[in-house]
């Protein structure tokens, strides 16, 4: 019933002499007094230690390096930012030169945008109805357009000094006309 001549597979027994020789190994380190302190591998502990200094050692000499090339990058961007400053600095330079030479204020024919009423102050659009420089197509004429406007305020003005002086005087008459008809009465 049982075939019991059979040969075990070799990777089977060699599996398990392994197991038995892994075994005999944890158990003569584990009952050896000598080597045993408190239940606790000291050789793996010693090993662990080194390899954590090792690799802090490593990360350390990494950082250096990391280091040495950060202030070397922070050099060459100093360096580039002067370089840049400079750069806008004599682009400045030239430009208010430009401004001095070629743009000068009697050279000037365009809108001036810290004074808009200069040209206002300068010409008139018209100088009249009859004015022989504008021909008929040229629209100078509109509706509403006042050009003695000044001339237009002041007389409105005299007017309405006039009519306020006129209305306190009538106002006064009427005061005293009061007056007079109670002494009467």
């Amino acid at each position: 019933m049982y075939k019991v001549d059979v040969s075990p597979d070799p990777k089977e027994v060699a599996a398990i002499e392994a197991r038995r020789n892994r075994e005999k190994d944890r158990q003569s380190r584990f009952f050896n007094v000598r080597t045993r302190v408190m239940g606790v591998d000291v050789k793996a502990l010693n090993s662990q230690v080194e390899e954590r200094k090792l690799r802090e050692a490593t990360e350390q000499r990494k950082e250096a390096a990391y280091g040495t090339y950060q202030m070397q990058y922070d050099l060459v961007a100093q360096m580039l930012e002067k370089e840049q400053a400079e750069r806008t600095r004599r682009l400045a330079r030239k430009v208010q030169e430009f401004r001095e030479q070629k743009q000068q204020l009697k050279n000037r024919q365009e809108f001036d945008f810290w004074d808009p009423g200069r040209f206002c102050m300068e010409f008139p659009g018209r100088f009249g109805d009859s004015d022989p420089y504008y021909g008929p197509a040229s629209l100078q004429c509109f509706a509403g357009k006042d050009l003695d406007r000044a001339a237009c305020l002041k007389m409105q003005q005299e007017q309405f000094k006039y009519r306020l002086e006129r209305q306190l005087q009538e106002q006064r008459q009427v005061k005293v006309d009061e007056k007079c008809s109670g002494r009467i009465i």
